[in-house]
């Protein structure tokens, strides 16, 4: 008797307070956000692949064009490509999210833990991560130490960091959103949220923060101000020496201005990556659970929402102030202007405002 009298007003008092928190209008507001919340990622995600794409496509064009004069820089196309690729994940995670497919059986579990989930986006996102760390160390090294790197920096090396940015990414999340995503009544339940162990996840959570955003951030910082201080220091010396007005100096200040303008896009890169990823970071920190409280769940969506923009971002600063990017890009449109058909005569009268459907043909200027 003991022991019914105990257990039944504690099950009614939680059935009371489940059905509470349900009707509450804070609650009833974050899930309203959230649902919006997806319809916006959906469009962040298009806008992204589009712009992803068209600069990836000037990227491609402007290194094919500049591959006899200097190497390839891969990793700046591999970083583009990530990008492209986290948002074309992101359209089809979030697409199957708000489509509320009834998952079941391994198809349904693939789909939960890879793209329902979000694994596959974040995993994607971290490799992005990865990337921009390993551009960072190149730009390092190419500027601050250019005899060494010329000397001991080999292409393979290159490859092996964009090789290593995928393959890090993918085992940093990948397997473990795997298994710690599951499917209830069609539902996926959703990624990183289903740890059986609070040590564990919070374990996770602090080698996630240090990895993938406090050793990114001091590198950002002080890699970029080393640069920054030796090309203004070289800039100084080659103001002195052009004095003298030699091919080779104007050559070698024609290097410069091209290396400097990728270091600018770059640190611009990276400062965007900061501002979108620092009030996450620092809300996950404060808070210890986002989803204890409406208020605490509304705060979420609203700092969870700018490491996707940042992904759709990167694009536009490639085609403001890469100058290779933008130099194709201009071309690109000059030549959609110059496509404008005009007609032209080809047999007939020779009086204008005579002529026939026959008489002409469309052809680009």
């Amino acid at each position: 008797m003991a022991g019914d009298n105990s257990t039944g007003p504690s099950e009614n008092t939680s059935v009371a307070t489940r059905a509470a928190a349900f009707l509450d209008s804070g609650w009833l507001l974050a899930a309203t956000l959230e649902l919006y919340f997806q319809y916006v990622l959906i469009g962040i995600g298009i806008i992204g692949i589009a712009a992803n794409a068209v600069v990836l496509y000037a990227l491609i064009v402007h290194n094919a064009r500049e591959t006899k004069k200097r190497v390839v820089n891969w990793l700046i196309i591999n970083q583009n490509l990530l990008d492209l690729c986290c948002c074309v994940m992101l359209v089809i995670s979030v697409s199957i999210r708000v489509s509320d497919i009834y998952l079941k059986g391994a198809l349904g579990y693939i789909l939960c833990s890879i793209l329902s989930s979000g694994n596959a986006v974040y995993c994607l996102i971290n490799s992005s991560v990865i990337n921009l760390m390993a551009l960072t160390t190149e730009r390092y090294l190419k500027v601050v130490y250019p005899f060494w790197s010329k000397r001991n920096l080999k292409n393979w090396m290159i490859y092996a960091a964009v090789a290593f940015s995928w393959i890090a990414g993918i085992l940093s999340m990948g397997p473990l959103g795997y298994v710690t995503s599951i499917v209830v009544e069609g539902s996926c339940v959703g990624f990183l949220l289903y740890f059986q162990s609070p040590e564990i996840k919070t374990g996770y959570g602090a080698w996630n923060f240090l990895s993938f955003f406090l050793i990114p951030l001091i590198m950002f910082v002080y890699c970029y101000g080393r640069i920054v201080m030796v090309m203004r220091k070289q800039m100084r010396v080659m103001a002195g020496h052009n004095a003298e007005g030699s091919a080779q100096n104007a050559s070698q200040a024609q290097s410069n201005r091209i290396k400097w303008n990728v270091i600018k896009t770059m640190i611009i890169v990276s400062a965007f990556f900061i501002l979108c990823w620092f009030p996450l970071n620092i809300y996950i920190v404060v808070v210890e659970n986002p989803m204890e409280t409406s208020e605490f769940t509304i705060g979420y969506l609203m700092t969870v929402f700018l490491p996707y923009v940042n992904i759709s971002v990167n694009p536009f600063i490639y085609a403001i102030k890469h100058e290779g990017v933008r130099s194709v890009l201009v071309r690109m449109i000059r030549c959609r202007r110059n496509n404008d058909v005009t007609i032209i005569t080809v047999g007939g009268s020779t009086t204008a405002g005579s002529y026939t459907v026959l008489d002409v043909y469309y052809r680009p200027i």
